[in-house]
């Protein structure tokens, strides 16, 4: 599917990316914008990493896009393992020449102060560099129309200061960017309530979807902004089933039950 722009007078379509998951593309305008970086904020529990492997799954067996996950959290054995149990079979992707992992859990174990050679340097610019190295490898390899690093909070928050951490986040997003790809970030929610503190990966990826777990269990996801799109904001119950993830567009989160 395509967006309709203009530009300089003439009309300019710009792609839509399946999502993947079921009810969420209603509420993107069809999908996500090809070639833009996506920030999936939640929660833990809320089902990140399902997601953003439904995403890449959907990619390789519905629509011929191969994929690369960048994982920082889990090793390949795990993560092949918990979405086999989903019904997503990574492993066989993997052989296909369809789907790459990429391990980064080394990334977010670089201590404070490392070391190239005899040379001291700071772990957590080590780690961002590692972490953009590991992005390119996965590009260079397979050549994917849709990337997915999994997810950037152990290094991200080693930048407390906003004025530190905005330029961290700046350089990750901006080599997604350059590949051209689809690429999803997920990051884990660090303060809930209208009140909480907008971190800069929310200002800087081109859209935003917020997961929460509410009181009563209640999950709902929430398409905070996707640039160049009309989307709906209102906060949509989904539920986590064998398959993976699914919205119910049409349901509201308050006063009304949700139909199965």
């Amino acid at each position: 599917m395509s967006l309709q722009s203009q530009k300089g007078g003439t009309q300019v379509l710009a792609r839509r990316v399946s999502s993947g998951i079921a009810g969420l593309d209603a509420l993107l305008d069809g999908g996500f914008p090809e070639g833009k970086v996506v920030l999936v904020l939640g929660e833990p529990g809320t089902g990140k990493t399902i997601m953003v492997s439904q995403f890449l799954h959907n990619g390789v067996t519905g629509q011929g896009d191969k994929g690369v996950y960048i994982g920082m959290n889990e090793p390949k054995t795990r993560f092949n393992t918990e979405m086999m149990s989903l019904g997503m079979d990574f492993a066989k992707l993997e052989r296909e020449g369809k789907f790459a992992y990429v391990d980064a859990t080394e990334v977010r174990r670089i201590p404070e102060q490392a070391k190239v050679g005899r040379i001291p340097v700071g772990g957590r610019e080590l780690g961002l560099v590692n972490l953009i190295d590991l992005v390119q490898e996965g590009i260079d390899k397979l050549s994917p129309k849709r990337v997915v690093v999994d997810s950037i909070s152990d290094l991200v928050f080693r930048f407390p200061q906003i004025e530190e951490r905005r330029p961290a986040v700046l350089d990750i997003v901006e080599v997604l960017q350059s590949t051209g790809t689809t690429c999803l970030l997920t990051s884990e929610l660090p303060t809930t309530g209208e009140d909480r503190v907008l971190q800069p990966e929310e200002y800087l990826a081109e859209g935003v979807i917020l997961l929460r777990i509410l009181r009563k269990g209640v999950r709902t996801l929430q398409v905070l902004k996707m640039r160049g799109s009309k989307v709906d904001t209102t906060p949509r119950p989904y539920v986590i089933k064998n398959t993976g993830l699914e919205v119910y567009a049409t349901e509201e989160v308050y006063g009304q039950t949700m139909e199965k």
